[in-house]
């Protein structure tokens, strides 16, 4: 499993492991620790209003993409 972290949203990232199209989160925790078997999915294109946060969530879900392919 391959994870981003990015601080400013508060939680890491990954991608679905069934076919690893689908971005997920995990809230990072008030330790700073992250449980690692709690993620949820990023419904972005739906609930995202702000075309930067779209494009953001995009971003992330390329980079991870890419990092697998590695």
């Amino acid at each position: 499993m391959i994870f981003v972290t990015v601080p400013d949203h508060g939680c890491v990232y990954t991608l679905s492991q069934e076919d690893g199209d689908e971005l997920y989160f995990s809230p990072i925790l008030d330790d700073g620790s992250v449980n690692l078997e709690d993620f949820y999915p990023v419904e972005f294109v739906d609930e995202l209003d702000e075309e930067e946060s779209k494009e953001t969530m995009e971003e992330i879900r390329n980079r991870l993409s890419r990092m697998a392919k590695v």
